[in-house]
């Protein structure tokens, strides 16, 4: 077969009449014409292996041209407005992004609830360590009492052991004279009784010798002599007595002397002496760890007010108590910002801006947060913020000083 096969006679076609738009090409023709029963589909038109193939054209479905330009047209115009969205996106990203990549007046507000789970960690915090301080307060008023009532107490020991000091160096003085008295009357009574023995011997001897009395009486005599020498001993034994008792009042006089004094070194103390001593002594040691505990417990009880000043300090607790309106401003944006510094909210990220508040006070301590428009954390620290337009508190970011690109 040459060619194409001839149209059927009774299906001429208009010179004027226009290709389906999904006619097909030249080569389909010759296929058609070459496939076997090729002479059948001649007969019914040259699409009808395509009808066959479900590719003809639908009955009341085909679109005019007009129609058709007018869809190209619209899916044109769809996609050049998708692909201008997109342009418009990006480059308001990467816009947006180089901003605030180079801007250092922006500050990031919020509102602190008290319910917020820092809010409730740092109120935790706090209330343990005021407990704390409180322990240790209680542990110092108990040294401070315990200092004076073992002052108190040394201060009547010493008050005591003078006392006794004064009735011993009495006594010790009634003793001396008590010795001296006997040590002189001694001295005469024995200088008597040895007169008296001396001559009475003499006498009996005499009397005996005389026959005037017999060996009885001149015993008796002697008893009496004997008994004269008994009690010349016993004046002796007094006075040592009370020399003795003179010593010892003088070794305890000295002794108190000394603890009232608070030497040491003194010489052999007795009993009861050196039980006082060691009563004293233990009430100083114990005055003494009280007041070195005082001081310790002062420097503890100092540190813990730090450490609660520190924590009612803390930027999420003051923002919790007072109406919650704070900002969190990143130290590289810090020198620009001073209490006083109006604030600018702003209608697309940097444009169309108004004043919205200012900045009253610059908290303490340092913060973390998270970077409004990337996923970075940034520390710095929290401002308090005078918002008059309450609704700004809810914007990713403000502006302090002023507007950002003047707009």
């Amino acid at each position: 077969m040459q060619g194409h096969a001839p149209l059927p006679a009774h299906a001429p076609r208009p010179a004027h009449t226009p290709l389906p738009a999904h006619a097909p090409p030249a080569h389909a023709h010759a296929h058609a014409a070459a496939a076997p029963g090729g002479q059948a589909a001649n007969e019914n038109g040259p699409w009808e292996i395509y009808k066959q193939l479900g590719l003809g054209p639908r009955p009341g479905k085909d679109l005019s041209p007009e129609t058709a330009k007018f869809l190209v047209n619209a899916y044109r115009a769809l996609g050049f407005g998708i692909l201008t969205i997109i342009v418009i996106v990006l480059v308001g990203y990467i816009a947006t992004s180089a901003f605030y990549f180079v801007s250092d007046s922006w500050v990031q507000p919020m509102r602190v609830a008290r319910t917020d789970e820092r809010v409730l960690s740092l109120q935790a915090e706090l209330i343990e360590q005021e407990n704390i301080r409180d322990r240790v307060l209680a542990e110092l008023n108990h040294a401070d009492r315990n200092i004076a009532v073992q002052q108190a107490y040394q201060a009547e020991f010493a008050a005591a052991i003078r006392a006794d000091l004064e009735g011993r160096e009495a006594a010790l003085e009634r003793a001396r004279e008590l010795a001296r008295g006997y040590a002189g009357a001694r001295a005469q009574v024995r200088r008597s009784n040895q007169a008296f023995a001396n001559a009475s011997r003499r006498r009996m001897s005499e009397e005996y010798a005389a026959g005037l009395i017999d060996r009885g009486q001149m015993l008796s005599g002697k008893f009496q002599l004997a008994q004269i020498a008994s009690s010349n001993m016993s004046l002796a034994e007094r006075q040592a007595e009370y020399e003795n008792r003179a010593t010892a009042l003088e070794a305890e006089a000295q002794a108190l002397a000394a603890i009232l004094d608070r030497q040491g070194g003194t010489s052999a103390l007795s009993y009861d002496v050196l039980k006082i001593k060691q009563e004293y002594e233990q009430s100083r040691l114990e005055s003494q760890k009280a007041i070195e505990h005082r001081e310790a417990l002062r420097a503890s009880l100092a540190r813990q007010e730090k450490i609660v000043e520190g924590l009612q300090q803390s930027p999420y607790l003051r923002a919790a108590a007072g109406d919650g309106s704070v900002a969190f401003v990143p130290y590289g944006n810090l020198d620009d910002v001073r209490p006083g510094a109006p604030l600018y909210a702003c209608a697309l990220e940097m444009l169309f801006c108004r004043k919205v508040g200012k900045v009253v006070e610059i908290m303490p301590g340092e913060v973390s947060f998270k970077h409004p428009h990337r996923e970075k954390v940034l520390r710095g620290q929290m401002l308090v913020v005078d918002l008059s337009d309450k609704s700004a508190a809810r914007d990713d970011v403000l502006f302090v000083g002023g507007r950002p690109l003047l707009l």
